[in-house]
């Protein structure tokens, strides 16, 4: 009794501890949730807040534009009223050009200087007009400021350097300029900028004005404006900035995200109690099926490993078959030298089919591989010269692209010569039927190894079995088993290396090992 009470509370304590760590889990889940969700819902309101201010941008730059137009509009149509008084005024100073520009200066502010000159051999005479005291003549030479002018009529904007302000000049009539200078902070009202946003005005890329925000802002947006009057091609850049406070105003994000906890918090507490309640009826199930799968695994491994076996050996021993009747023919002929010749091949056949033996051994009880360093040409020309009489019986042409330079690389030789052999095997059964039959063996050097590519000219693989290929018991073959490539890539892999396959003109293998000392 005094046991079972101890076992009690054994499991009362481990049933206390469990529910107490999972409502940290819980808690923490929910906080992760949480944040997620918050962030990204208040991501969602400043892209809506940035959004607003977007198209308030749009409109503003529209009102803008349509403002600015009707402003130079204005001032062609005060070029065209003072151009008609000057030619009716030949005499200068004169009190109908100086009554009509009083009139301008006065209602129209940001037209601050009305002046023209007449021009005379290299020099002219500048009057001003508008001002309080009265017209003011000067004589001058001709300034770099004076535009050229070819045809009455024509009209000509500069910017005036470093005075905020830019000149439109016309030609009235042959030798006499009218001008007339235009104060670019009033006509964009710069005082009148709110304090988000911020203007530019340039003509012929030259500043005439800068308005609005200075301070630094997480966020902007811009808009751009180019005025088509052809006499005054100003530009304007209108550019509102956002705040934080702006993006994620604090009366609507306090309230999201305290709903969002709630909301979180019930979620993930609901969740949670359904996984546990699915958790215990799956442990049950679990246990269950646990000693079955066991069994299943074993049984299925030792059917891979026989199979794997006896393709393996399937090779060799159809070689002494192919041999030993060789010798038999060569027998009943009396030839002693093909005799000798096939119980040669008998004899290294068998002595390969002991070493697939010894190395699958090993692979099972998981010794290491046999790496030795072996240049590359040499470890390819002895795997092709195991195959080569099978590949010139079928009519295959191999086009062998082995340089002598090849450094020595670290590879298993019994294990590298069944791979080539299977790679090559496999080509020969994939151009059978084809015209000219072709199989491609290319090595070379790469940065950090070697690459063996084993490709030939014929229908490729199949684009839904190119993922599947390198699987257990996966074949194309009508009596394949599906073992030579998924043994091949296991093999390459003992050697540090890797098998890869693609398409190009028919299927490319490739081989890749590094290059290496053994220790």
């Amino acid at each position: 009794m005094l046991e079972q009470s101890n076992t009690g509370g054994c499991l009362t304590t481990s049933y206390v501890m469990r529910r107490f760590l999972n409502e940290k889990h819980s808690l923490a889940k929910a906080a992760i949730i949480w944040i997620a969700i918050s962030s990204l819902s208040v991501l969602a309101l400043a892209a809506f807040e940035y959004r607003s201010g977007v198209q308030e941008l749009s409109d503003k730059a529209s009102a803008t534009e349509t403002l600015l137009a009707e402003r130079l509009a204005q001032h062609d149509a005060h070029l065209s009223a003072l151009g008609a008084v000057v030619r009716m005024s030949p005499a200068e100073p004169s009190p109908s050009i100086q009554g009509l520009s009083e009139n301008i200066l006065t209602r129209y502010p940001r037209i601050v200087d009305i002046a023209t000159f007449r021009l005379d051999a290299g020099a002219a005479r500048m009057v001003r007009y508008g001002q309080a005291g009265g017209a003011e003549a000067k004589d001058m030479r001709l300034l770099d400021e004076l535009p050229k002018l070819s045809n009455v009529g024509d009209i000509a904007a500069r910017a005036v350097v470093g005075e905020h302000a830019y000149d439109l000049f016309k030609l009235v009539e042959p030798g006499r300029i009218l001008r007339l200078r235009i104060d670019a902070n009033a006509l964009l009202d710069g005082d009148k900028t709110p304090q988000d946003y911020s203007t530019k005005l340039t003509l012929n890329n030259e500043t005439l004005a800068l308005h609005g925000a200075t301070q630094s802002a997480i966020l902007a947006a811009t808009a751009s404006i180019i005025m088509t009057s052809h006499t005054q091609p100003l530009e304007m850049e209108i550019r509102r900035k956002f705040g934080v406070g702006e993006l994620v105003p604090l009366r609507l994000a306090i309230p999201l995200i305290a709903g969002l906890a709630a909301i979180t918090w019930l979620a993930v507490s609901y969740q949670e109690t359904q996984a546990e309640r699915r958790r215990q009826e799956k442990r049950a199930a679990l246990l269950k099926q646990e000693a079955t799968l066991a069994h299943a695994g074993r049984v299925n491994a030792l059917g891979e490993m026989a199979s794997g076996i006896a393709h393996e050996l399937a090779q060799p021993v159809a070689a002494m078959l192919s041999q030993s009747q060789a010798a038999r023919r060569a027998l009943n002929m009396g030839r002693q030298d093909i005799l000798e010749k096939a119980l040669d091949a008998n004899i290294r056949e068998a002595k390969r089919a002991g070493d697939i033996l010894g190395r699958m051994r090993a692979y099972i009880s998981g010794a290491p591989a046999d790496i030795r360093m072996v240049p590359l040409s040499e470890a390819i020309a002895e795997a092709m010269r195991l195959i080569e009489g099978d590949i010139k019986a079928r009519g295959v042409a191999v086009d062998m692209i082995v340089p002598l330079g090849l450094p020595a690389v670290p590879i298993d030789v019994v294990s590298f010569q069944q791979v080539i052999h299977n790679l090559v095997r496999n080509a020969a059964d994939a151009v059978a039927g084809c015209s000219s039959p072709l199989i491609t063996l290319e090595a070379r050097r790469e940065r950090d190894g070697v690459a063996i590519l084993v490709a030939d000219n014929g229908p490729g693989i199949e684009t839904g079995s190119l993922h599947r290929i390198f699987e257990p018991f996966f074949t194309t073959k009508a009596d394949g088993m599906g073992l030579g490539l998924p043994l091949s890539s296991r093999l390459i892999e003992r050697m540090d290396g890797s098998l890869e396959a693609h398409n190009d003109n028919g299927a490319t293998f490739i081989i890749r090992l590094p290059l290496g000392e053994l220790s």
